[in-house]
C-alpha cells in the first residue's frame, strides 16, 4: 500500500546584537567623560526627530494578496482522461491518416465514469508517449501508452483509443468496439512514437493542463469513490494497525499477523467487491464464474 508521508521542519530565528550596544560596552574611559551637556545636544535632537516621525508618519497600507483561484473544469465538457497529443504528433498523425486532422487528437485512457479518472490523478500534467499499434473494427486507431518508461493501460483494456476534435470533449456512452484484425498501421520499427501530455479533457485549455496531480495512490483513491469506500476504510485501518504495531519486523511475520487480525474485514471486502461487478470486474475480475470443480473420481470397486 503506497503512503504519501509529508514531511514538516521548524525554522529557528537567530536574533542579533546591535553594533552600537556592543561598542558602547567597550568605549574608551576618554570618551565617557565626555560633558553631559554635549551627550545631551548629541542624542536629544535624533530622538525628538524619531519620536516626531512615528506620531506624524502615516502607516504604510498592506493589502493582503488573495490565494489564485483553482480552475473549475470546463462546462458540458466529460471528464475523460487520456494523453492530449502535442502539435508536431497531430500533423504526423494528419500526414499519415488525412481522416484524422484536427485541433484537437486524444488517446483516451478512461471515459471518465463513476469517478475513476482519479485512477490516473498521479499522471495529469505528465508527458508520456503513444504508438500507434491498431485499429477497431470502426477504424478508431488504438495505441499503446508510455509515461516515464512504464506502461500506462487503458481502463478495460491494454491500449488507448483515439477520439479527435469535439468527440474529445463531448459526453458520449461508450461503446463495445472490437479490436480489428489490421495488422499494425504503423510500424514500430518505421515510426517513432507520438508525444503528449496526460490529462483530463475537462481541464484542457490552450494546450495546458490546469488539473493538479494527485498524490494519493491510485488504488486507494479507486477504492474510496467505490461503493465499497466505507468497507475499505475499515480494512485499511486494520492494514495500518498490523503495520505500526510489526515494526521493523519482516515481511512475512507482518503478513501472518495481517492474516490473522484482519481476516474478516478481507473477507467483507472482497464479499462487497463482488457485490459490483461492473464498477471492480475491470480491475479485480469481480463477478467472473468461476471455473467448475471436476467432479471426484468414483471409489475404486
Amino acid at each position: 500500500m503506497l503512503r504519501t508521508l509529508a514531511a514538516r521542519g521548524g525554522a529557528a530565528l537567530a536574533a542579533t546584537i546591535p553594533y552600537a550596544a556592543a561598542e558602547q560596552s567597550t568605549e574608551a574611559p576618554r570618551q565617557r567623560k565626555t560633558s553631559s551637556l554635549q551627550r545631551r545636544n548629541s542624542v536629544a535632537a535624533p530622538a525628538a526627530q524619531l519620536q516626531r516621525r512615528q506620531t506624524t508618519a502615516t502607516p504604510p497600507q498592506t493589502t493582503a494578496t488573495p490565494p489564485p483561484e483553482k480552475p473549475k473544469p470546463t462546462p458540458d465538457t466529460a471528464p475523460r482522461v487520456g494523453v492530449f497529443l502535442d502539435d508536431a504528433s497531430r500533423k504526423r498523425l494528419a500526414e499519415k491518416w488525412p481522416d484524422k486532422d484536427s485541433t484537437t487528437a486524444l488517446f483516451v485512457l478512461d471515459e471518465g465514469l463513476e469517478k475513476r479518472p482519479e485512477m490516473y490523478g498521479s499522471l495529469y500534467g505528465e508527458r508520456a508517449t503513444v504508438r500507434v499499434v491498431g485499429a477497431d473494427s470502426d477504424g478508431a486507431l488504438r495505441g499503446a501508452c508510455l509515461c516515464d518508461g512504464t506502461e500506462v493501460k487503458a481502463s478495460g483494456s491494454t491500449t488507448a483509443v483515439l477520439k479527435i476534435g469535439e468527440a474529445a470533449f463531448n459526453h458520449a456512452e461508450p461503446k463495445k468496439a472490437v479490436e480489428g484484425s489490421s495488422g499494425d498501421p504503423w510500424p514500430p520499427t518505421n515510426e517513432a512514437p507520438l508525444s503528449g501530455t496526460v490529462c483530463r479533457a475537462d481541464f484542457w485549455r490552450d494546450e495546458t493542463c490546469l488539473v493538479e496531480p494527485s498524490l494519493k495512490c491510485p488504488l486507494c483513491q479507486f477504492m474510496e469513490d467505490s461503493p465499497c469506500a466505507a468497507v475499505f476504510k475499515v480494512w485499511e485501518a486494520c492494514l495500518d494497525d498490523v503495520e505500526a504495531k510489526n515494526g521493523e519486523q519482516d515481511k512475512e511475520k507482518k503478513e501472518a499477523d495481517f492474516a490473522v487480525a484482519c481476516a474478516e474485514p478481507t473477507l467483507a471486502l472482497k464479499a462487497c467487491v463482488e457485490k459490483y461487478p461492473d464498477y471492480f470486474g475491470e480491475m479485480f475480475g469481480a463477478g467472473e464464474s468461476a471455473a467448475p470443480a471436476s467432479e471426484p473420481a468414483p471409489p475404486a470397486p
